[in-house]
């Protein structure tokens, strides 16, 4: 049994009942994956992004541009939110 309350539906976002947002979405291309991080430095959330060689994330701070990466690798981890220090 599928338990909903772990399931939020965001219409504007993922609207695949309207045939005009799922066409609009299927321009967009494919997505990028990305890790959702934290940045205490700051205080703000950000993205890092895959590389083109799939081999690391990286990305920076939205505020003050402090460099971040973490590595791909056989034995990682399928957490998605992560915090930098």
């Amino acid at each position: 049994m599928v338990d909903r309350r772990d399931k939020i539906d965001i219409p504007e976002l993922c609207d695949t009942h309207n045939p005009e947002n799922a066409a609009r979405d299927l321009e967009k291309g494919p997505r990028q994956p990305f890790l959702s991080i934290w940045f205490r430095c700051c205080h703000v959330y950000g993205r890092l992004k895959r590389n083109k060689e799939q081999t690391k994330y990286i990305g920076r701070c939205p505020k003050c541009g402090a460099r971040v990466q973490a590595l791909i690798g056989p034995n990682g981890t399928s957490q998605r939110l992560f915090e930098a220090y």
